[in-house]
C-alpha cells in the first residue's frame, strides 16, 4: 500500500474532482445551509425587541405577533435547513456510487502481486465501512462543519454589534479550544486508524471461516475458530473504546470553557444593564445568540472527531486508488488481425523474492501445435503458462505471440485470445449455466451442448436439480472437485480460443473420464495451440512436442517416444506416474470389487426374505 503521505492527497484530489461534478447540489445545499444559519440567529432579535417594548408598556396584540414572527422564522429555518441536509447528503450518496465504482474498477484492474500482499477482509472493510464513513465525511459531517463555521462567523458579528467589550470576553477561550482541537485531531487520527486496521482483520477471519467452512468442520475445529475471533473481537473492543473516551474527552471541556465564557457574560453584562450601557433586550438577546454559539462549539468535539475518521477513511481508499497496476495496457497498444497462435517464449527468467523460477527459457510453439510441459512440482511450469497470459510478465526476455510481443498487445485482446483453465478452478456463486458462460456472452444452443459433450460435464447434469440453470454455491461447493474442473474446461471451451492452455486441468478426473474428454478433445485441439500441464500418461501420449523442466529450465524436449528412448528426467517422470497409475487403478478394482460383493449381499438377503 502506499504511504501516509502519498495517501493524505486524497482529500484534494479525488474528492475534490467529486464535489466540483456535484458543486450545483453542493453549492444550494451550502446556500441553504447560510439562510438556516441566519433565520436560526433571527429570534434573539426579535426577543430583544419585545422584551424592551415590555419595559416601555406594550400590547397584547404586540406579543402575539412577535410570538407568530418567531413561529414564522423557525418554520423557515427548518425547511432550509431540510433542504440544505437533503442537497448534500444527496450529492454525498451520488458522490459514494461514484467511489464505490471506481474503487471496483480498480480491483479488478490491479494484477496479482497486489493480491498477493493483501488481505481480502482488509480490501472488503476498505470498500464497505471505510466508504461509508467517506460518505459521512462529505455529506453530514460537511454539513455539521460548515454550519458551526457559518454559525460562529454570523454570531460572532452579532454579539460585536450589541456590544463589542462583551464579544470579545465571551471568546476570549477560542484559542484554547483552537488548540485542543489541533492535539484531538492527532489523537482521533491514529486511534480510529487502529480500530479501522482491526475491522479489516476481524472481517479477514470472518472471510476465512466462511469460506474454510468445510476444513473446520472437517477437523473438528470450531471452537478453536470461535475462540481465535473472539481475541480479535475483544482486541477491535478495546481500541473502540479506547476511541469512544477519546472523542468523548473534549465534551466536558468544551462545556466548562463555554460555561466559563458564559459566566464572564453574566457578570460583565449585568454591570453594562445597571449602568445602562445596555438594555435588559440587548442583554438577552446577547445570551441567546451566545447560548447557540455555545451549542455549536459544545459539539466541536463530536465534529472534529466524524472530520478527522472522514479523512483517515479517506486515505484508506486512496491507498487503493493509488496503487498503480503492474500489469497494464500499453500506450499504444498493437493489434492482431487474427491470432494464429504461434507461441514464443525467448530468452525469459522470472525471479520471485529473489528466487530464479524460470531461468534463460527458450522455446518456440508453432501455430495448432500441442504441447506438454512435464517437471516436478516448483519446476517453473505453471509460471511459464502464467507469462503467457501476462498474470506475471518475466524480468528478462520476453513472450509472443505471432512475433509480437504480449506486452505491447492489449490485456483484452491477449486473454480473449487465451482459454486459461487452471488446476484449482473458480467459480462464482451463481448458476452453471453463467458460470460456463462467463467468456462468451448468449452462447448459442447448440455450442453449448457441444462443450459440455467434450467435457463430459453434460453426464452430470441429470444429477443437478435444474440442470444449467442450479446454482452452484460460492466456488461451486456443490460440486466435486472433477465437476469443478470441467466447468472450467467447459468455460474454456465455449470461449473457442486460438490458444488453449490446461494447466493439470483434469487432475482430479478419474482416468475413464480423461480419456474420454482427451478424445473429444482431439478435433477441438487439432486447429489450436494448445500447452497442457500434466502428469497422467494418458495425456502426455496425445502430445506433439513434451517439453521437460527441471530447477526452472528446460532439460529436454522431444515426442513421447524420443524421450523415453533418451532415458532422461522425463523416462523417469514417466515410469513414476505409471506406477503412480497402476496403484490408482489396483485401489479402484479393489473398491469395485467391495462394491460388488456388497451389492450381491444385500441381492442374496432380498431374495431370501
Amino acid at each position: 500500500m502506499t504511504t501516509k503521505a502519498q495517501a493524505g492527497g486524497f482529500a484534494g484530489n479525488r474528492l475534490v474532482f467529486y464535489l466540483v461534478r456535484y458543486r450545483r447540489k453542493y453549492l444550494l445545499g451550502f446556500a441553504a445551509l447560510l439562510g438556516a444559519s441566519v433565520a436560526a440567529l433571527l429570534p434573539p432579535f426579535i426577543v430583544r425587541y419585545a422584551i424592551d417594548a415590555i419595559a416601555e408598556g406594550t400590547t397584547v396584540r404586540f406579543l402575539l405577533a412577535t410570538g407568530a414572527l418567531i413561529l414564522g422564522v423557525a418554520a423557515v429555518e427548518s425547511y432550509l435547513r431540510f433542504h440544505s441536509r437533503m442537497l448534500v447528503s444527496g450529492a454525498s450518496r451520488y458522490v459514494e456510487y461514484a467511489l464505490r465504482n471506481d474503487l471496483a474498477e480498480q480491483l479488478l484492474r490491479l494484477d496479482q502481486h497486489f493480491y498477493l500482499r493483501s488481505r481480502t477482509g482488509d480490501l472488503m472493510a476498505r470498500a464497505t465501512n471505510d466508504l461509508q464513513w467517506v460518505r459521512d465525511f462529505i455529506g453530514p459531517t460537511l454539513v455539521d462543519v460548515v454550519r458551526t463555521v457559518v454559525m460562529v462567523a454570523i454570531g460572532l458579528g452579532f454579539l460585536l454589534a450589541i456590544d463589542v467589550r462583551l464579544a470579545l470576553i465571551s471568546v476570549a477561550y477560542l484559542p484554547v479550544v483552537a488548540a485542543l482541537a489541533i492535539y484531538f485531531e492527532t489523537g482521533v487520527e491514529r486511534r480510529f486508524m487502529d480500530v479501522q486496521e482491526q475491522f479489516g482483520v476481524l472481517t479477514d477471519r470472518s472471510q476465512e471461516n466462511i469460506s474454510g467452512i468445510r476444513a473446520i468442520k472437517a477437523y473438528a475445529q470450531e471452537e478453536a475458530e470461535i475462540a481465535a475471533f473472539a481475541r480479535e473481537n475483544v482486541v477491535i473492543m478495546d481500541r473502540a473504546m479506547r476511541l469512544a473516551r477519546y472523542t468523548s474527552g473534549l465534551f466536558p471541556v468544551m462545556v466548562f470553557l463555554t460555561g466559563a465564557g458564559t459566566i464572564l457574560v453574566v457578570w460583565f453584562g449585568g454591570h453594562d444593564v445597571v449602568n445602562g450601557d445596555i438594555t435588559v433586550g440587548q442583554f438577552v438577546q446577547f445570551n441567546a445568540v451566545l447560548a447557540l454559539l455555545a451549542n455549536q462549539l459544545t459539539a466541536l468535539g463530536w465534529v472534529a472527531a466524524a472530520w478527522q475518521q472522514g479523512i483517515v477513511a479517506a486515505r484508506r481508499i486512496n491507498a487503493v486508488l493509488h496503487e498503480a497496476p503492474g500489469i497494464a495496457d500499453p500506450r499504444e497498444p498493437a493489434a492482431l488481425a487474427a491470432v494464429r497462435g504461434a507461441v514464443s517464449f525467448e530468452g525469459v527468467s522470472v525471479r520471485y523474492d529473489g528466487n530464479e523460477v524460470l531461468r534463460d527459457v527458450s522455446l518456440h510453439i508453432p501455430a495448432g501445435t500441442r504441447v506438454a510441459l512435464v517437471g516436478r512440482t516448483g519446476s517453473g511450469k505453471t509460471t511459464l503458462v502464467n507469462l503467457l497470459a501476462r498474470l506475471h510478465d518475466p524480468d528478462e526476455g520476453r513472450v509472443a505471440i505471432d512475433g509480437v510481443d504480449v506486452r505491447a498487445l492489449s490485456l483484452e485482446q491477449l486473454r480473449a485470445s487465451i482459454g486459461f483453465v487452471p488446476q484449482e478452478s473458480f467459480l462464482f456463486s451463481d448458476s452453471l449455466r453463467e458460470n460456463i458462460a462467463l467468456g462468451r456472452i448468449d452462447p448459442p444452443h447448440e455450442d453449448v451442448l457441444a462443450a459440455l459433450e467434450t467435457s463430459q460435464l453434460v453426464n452430470d447434469l441429470p444429477q443437478l436439480d435444474r440442470g444449467l440453470d442450479t446454482l452452484i454455491g460460492e466456488r461451486g461447493a456443490t460440486l466435486s472437485g472433477g465437476q469443478k474442473q470441467r466447468a472450467a474446461l467447459t468455460r474454456a471451451l465455449l470461449k473457442a480460443p486460438p490458444i488453449l492452455v490446461l494447466d493439470d486441468a483434469l487432475s482430479h478426473v478419474d482416468t475413464h473420464t480423461e480419456e474420454e474428454i482427451l478424445n473429444r478433445l482431439r478435433d477441438f485441439m487439432r486447429e489450436r495451440t494448445t500447452i497442457l500441464i500434466a502428469h497422467r500418461t494418458s495425456t502426455l501420449r496425445t502430445a506433439d512436442l513434451i517439453v521437460a523442466l527441471e530447477g526452472g529450465a528446460i532439460v529436454e524436449r522431444g515426442t513421447h517416444d524420443e524421450l523415453l528412448a533418451r532415458r532422461g528426467v522425463y523416462a523417469r517422470l514417466y515410469r513414476e506416474q505409471q506406477r503412480v497409475e497402476q496403484r490408482e487403478a489396483e485401489a479402484e478394482a479393489v473398491v469395485l470389487d467391495e462394491q460388488l460383493d456388497a451389492a450381491g449381499a444385500a441381492a442374496g438377503a432380498a431374495g431370501e426374505a
